[in-house]
C-alpha cells in the first residue's frame, strides 16, 4: 500500500505545471516561491487521481493543536496525511513540501515526519522538494541530515525532487542515501 500510494503523489506532482512552481507577481516577473499555491494544485492533482477508488483520506494541514492523543510538543500541522479519520492504525503518509532550501524549515519537516512515524503510528513519511534537486538539497544540508539518514525510520522516509514542472528527478529512501553515502566513501558502487 504504502509504494501503490507513494506512486500516487509522484504522479500528482508530475502533473503540477510551472504556474504552481513559481507564481508570477507585480514585482517579479520570474515568480516567487509560495508553498500553499503549489500544495493547493498538488492536492487538485492528488483528488484527480484518487477520486474515489481508495481506502484512505487525504488531508491538507490537518491541526493538531488541542488533539488528546498528540503530547503537546508533537502537535504539528503536516503539509499532507494520508489515513483513515479517528484511527490511528489508519495513519499512512505524512507527506511534507518544500519549495525553497530554506535550512531550517527542512530539518523542522523531517523531525515532523519522523515524529508521526516514531509515535503517531504512521507508515512512512515523504518529503517533497520542488524547483531544486536532490543534490542541491544534500548540499544545502551537508551533515544535517545524517540524524535522520542513519535513524531507525530511514527505511520508511523518502525524499522526491522535482526540479522542474512535469519532471521528478529522484525518489529515493533515506536508506538508500545512507548506502549510497557508504559506498563512495569506501569507493565502492553498486
Amino acid at each position: 500500500m504504502i509504494e501503490k500510494n507513494l506512486e500516487i503523489i509522484i504522479c500528482a506532482a508530475k502533473q503540477v505545471t510551472k504556474d504552481y512552481l513559481k507564481l508570477t507577481t507585480t514585482y517579479e516577473p520570474s515568480g516567487i516561491v509560495r508553498e500553499r499555491v503549489f500544495c493547493y494544485e498538488l492536492y487538485h492533482q492528488l483528488r484527480l487521481i484518487l477520486r474515489d477508488n481508495n481506502t484512505l483520506t487525504l488531508n491538507g494541514e490537518i491541526d493538531k493543536r488541542g488533539h488528546r492523543d498528540f503530547r503537546v510538543e508533537d502537535q504539528k500541522n503536516p503539509d499532507f496525511v494520508f489515513h483513515i479519520p479517528g484511527k490511528h492504525t489508519g495513519n499512512t503518509i505524512i507527506l511534507e513540501v518544500k519549495g525553497n532550501l530554506d535550512s531550517n524549515g527542512i530539518i523542522k519537516d523531517f523531525e515532523t515526519i519522523t515524529t508521526f512515524i516514531s509515535k503517531y503510528q504512521y507508515k512512512a513519511g515523504i518529503f517533497l522538494l520542488y524547483n531544486h534537486t536532490l543534490e542541491e538539497l544534500l548540499e544545502r544540508l551537508g551533515d544535517r541530515l545524517d540524524k535522520f539518514i542513519y535513524s531507525q525510520y530511514s527505511e520508511q522516509i523518502f525524499i522526491a525532487t522535482l526540479p522542474k514542472a512535469h519532471q521528478i528527478e529522484s525518489r529515493i529512501s533515506l536508506k538508500e542515501l545512507e548506502i549510497q553515502s557508504k559506498q563512495k566513501a569506501y569507493g565502492t558502487t553498486k
